[in-house]
């Protein structure tokens, strides 16, 4: 089903906006900045872009009402008080991308400033989906727009009791949103009117005279979203929504702020909805900006700033830059921060070895412990894992073999790189070395022959001949003929190669004499690939599982 979208605003002009571009997210633009930066001015424009009186396409009438009765359409009367003296004729200049759902097709328009009588008002122009002559209507789309009127304290507004037939009929579905939203378990609801339509879900033990502003706040929320379904019962060629909120945050807790992108997330999916809202809150912004990382066609965040001079649009501007810019200070440096240290667990002392040049000199080995000296079985951590251990699933880093299987639901688990235990992988790295590879001209006389001496038992086992070998190949075949008894456990060979004196003395050289070093060199895009997946995994087990905060986690994912 095509649907209608926003895309950008180029506003060339208007109060403290000059030649600023906003980007939206298909599903949930969040708007923030200092005071006095025009962000409720945004949301107005992109009221001011459409109305919802007439399908063009069908030559039709559109009578639909939201659930309170209202039409789908934002009044500039609603989100503009303009200025006899400022907002004149000429002063607001605005260029519109959008996708047209009713011709399906990418569509812009400019909104500028009119006269319109005695006083100036904002009219689209140029509509290239409209027809010839007709080029100064807006594009057809419903449109809620909840502004800060909607706070008005219940104590200081006309206030009484309302039967909303749309309400009453979907009653259970209004009261588990608000449970879901605010973490309760209400169980009644009721619609009320005067100064503001509304609803709220509440208790058996108080009612509608007794929620709290952020209880009144989430229901209005949850009634606009409820009316866009309404809306799509209702009428046969739906494209969609725009919900517009300002300030949408206010009188939420964080947890339900959180709660509210999850409810949002869903309802765009299912509504085909557009969210375009305004925010001071760090939690809000930040889990927006987290989304926007994950899913960057349908998250957005836009931060507006005037301190580098006339306001600009930033997007995808990090957490830090933001807070820092808001609480006008400084962003931290990364050797300032306190992070905690996540504990990493390994199979065997292969795998520390290997880890450690891994990560050789890689500042994120700052913040691990690293817990050479405790190992289990690789079935051991995994069933750790599985059971929901929290030092093992939630709070620590394990570090396994390459060639386990299995695993990838499990988050807490990272396989080295390569498809072979490190044992069996640095064998045969060293094996496919020539003689006279720069390897074997270190300054313990460890050659080829030496190497060769040390994995004799090895080779004969597997009875290697020639210069090069795939060994898994090997390992595999030997596996499947290995049925004699008593069985050779080919793992223990290979332990006993790599515990050797010699073999020992020679992972202490340094730089590229070490082998595992020289393995790091050679394959440098394995090596990152590992760094880059232990770094993000570093970062959500401090978030997840110690309650980081994210600003500090934007410097370690950077490292």
């Amino acid at each position: 089903m095509p649907k209608t979208l926003l895309k950008k605003l180029v506003i060339k002009k208007f109060r403290a906006l000059n030649n600023v571009n906003i980007e939206f997210g298909t599903h949930v633009t969040v708007i923030c900045g200092k005071n006095g930066t025009s962000k409720s001015s945004i949301l107005g424009i992109a009221a001011q872009i459409f109305s919802f009186e007439k399908n063009y396409l069908k030559d039709e009438q559109l009578r639909f009402q939201t659930i309170t009765g209202s039409n789908f359409k934002s009044l500039p009367s609603e989100h503009f008080r303009f200025s006899d003296k400022y907002d004149v004729p000429g002063s607001l200049d605005v260029a519109v991308e959008l996708h047209d759902g009713y011709s399906d097709n990418d569509a812009t328009a400019e909104l500028g400033l009119f006269s319109r009588g005695s006083s100036a008002r904002p009219v689209v122009r140029k509509n290239t989906t409209a027809e010839k002559g007709r080029e100064s209507r807006n594009f057809t789309h419903p449109v809620i727009f909840l502004s800060l009127k909607r706070l008005q304290p219940i104590a200081s507004r006309e206030y009484k009791v309302r039967d909303f037939e749309y309400l009453s009929a979907h009653e259970q579905q209004f009261i588990n949103l608000n449970n879901q939203l605010l973490n309760k378990t209400s169980s009644s609801a009721t619609g009320t009117g005067g100064s503001i339509n509304s609803a709220v879900a509440h208790a058996e033990n108080y009612d509608q005279d007794s929620v709290s502003a952020g209880e009144d706040n989430a229901g209005q929320i949850v009634l606009a979203l409820m009316s866009f379904r309404k809306l799509k019962e209702e009428y046969s060629d739906y494209k969609g929504g725009l919900l517009l909120i300002d300030e949408a945050d206010a009188g939420l807790f964080p947890a339900a702020q959180t709660k509210l992108l999850e409810i949002l997330e869903k309802e765009c999916n299912d509504l085909e909805l557009q969210v375009i809202m305004t925010s001071h809150s760090p939690t809000l912004i930040e889990r927006t900006y987290d989304l926007s990382k994950k899913y960057q066609r349908k998250f957005k965040t836009v931060y507006l700033s005037d301190t580098f001079g006339p306001v600009q649009a930033m997007h995808d501007i990090s957490w830090p830059g933001i807070n820092s810019d808001l609480l006008t200070t400084t962003v931290a440096a990364p050797n300032e921060i306190s992070l905690p240290k996540i504990n990493v667990y390994f199979e065997d002392k292969e795998g520390w070895n290997f880890f450690n040049t891994l990560l050789f000199r890689h500042k994120s080995k700052k913040y691990i412990n690293q817990l050479d000296d405790v190992s289990l079985g690789c079935a051991n951590y995994i069933q750790l894992v599985r059971k929901g251990v929290p030092e093992f699933s939630a709070k620590s880093i394990i570090i396994l073999d390459g060639d386990v299987e299995g695993i990838k639901s499990l988050n807490s688990i990272i396989l080295l790189p390569g498809p072979l235990p490190p044992d069996q992988l640095i064998f045969e790295f060293l094996y496919n070395l020539p003689p006279s590879d720069e390897l074997w001209k270190n300054t313990i006389h460890f050659t080829r022959p030496v190497f060769t001496n040390c994995a004799s038992k090895i080779i004969s086992t597997l009875s290697i001949t020639g210069n090069q070998l795939n060994l898994k190949s090997l390992v595999d075949s030997f596996s499947k003929s290995n049925t004699t008894e008593p069985k050779v456990k080919l793992r223990e060979v290979f332990k006993d190669f790599y515990k050797t004196p010699d073999f020992q003395n020679f992972l202490t050289q340094k730089g590229k004499n070490n082998p595992w070093k020289r393995w790091a060199y050679d394959n440098q895009a394995a090596s990152q690939e590992f760094r880059s997946l232990f770094t993000k995994r570093l970062a959500k087990t401090m978030r997840d599982g110690y309650g980081v905060d994210e600003s500090k986690l934007i410097f370690l994912e950077n490292k």
